[in-house]
């Protein structure tokens, strides 16, 4: 039986899901030399590059630090997400944020709580409202499965993340609707529904 829109429950990841970074990824990657100045590629494929460098995994995770934190200034709203929230919300479908994303990183070049840059950059671009998502339904959690065990005392219907580990894991719940976004990059061989943008996801869930 199809749910209406007052049966919806609707979790969605935040970084590189509602936040596109790519934009910030490539500026960083050419500022620190890690990529060419010609070179032109989404967080995939910077991240690839990087971690075949020497030290290659820690560069990219100081460079996540970097974007996630001091640079997320130059990040911007995935296309059609605040369209999307708000017809959820306006069709009566509960709408809630739930982030892995601890308050510093070990790695940070400077001491910004990754958590404020991100709540700060939410009510910037209008995610963060009282006709999209309530600052309330915003959840930062500190592991992947805290993440998860949020999914499941929210008892969403469908989750939406771009990262198929979230889906993966064991503990995530088996009624809940994997929706995996994919905006700038293809994932061979998913073996979750895969979505380019927020407007396929509407299409999907607002079917019929």
């Amino acid at each position: 039986m199809q749910k209406t829109c007052l049966d919806l429950v609707v979790g969605i990841d935040l970084d590189n899901t509602i936040i596109s970074y790519d934009r910030v990824f490539l500026q960083e990657a050419r500022l620190r030399g890690f990529v060419t100045d010609d070179f032109v590629g989404t967080k995939r494929e910077i991240r690839d590059r990087i971690r075949l460098l020497p030290g290659g995994e820690i560069e990219w995770q100081r460079l996540q630090a970097r974007v996630y934190g001091p640079a997320i200034a130059g990040a911007v709203v995935a296309d059609g997400a605040i369209d999307f929230v708000e017809r959820l919300r306006s069709q009566g479908a509960a709408v809630s944020i739930v982030s892995h994303k601890t308050a510093f990183s070990s790695l940070s070049e400077s001491p910004v709580n990754l958590r404020d840059a991100a709540r700060g950059w939410l009510r910037k671009s209008g995610i963060i409202s009282p006709d999209r998502v309530a600052e309330e339904n915003l959840y930062f959690e500190d592991t992947r499965a805290d993440k998860i065990a949020r999914i499941v005392d929210l008892r969403c219907t469908h989750f939406i993340d771009d990262l198929e580990e979230v889906f993966d894991d064991p503990a995530f719940p088996v009624d809940v609707e994997r929706m995996l976004f994919a905006a700038t990059a293809t994932v061979p061989h998913s073996r979750y529904p895969t979505y380019a943008s927020f407007h396929e996801i509407a299409d999907v869930i607002f079917a019929g």
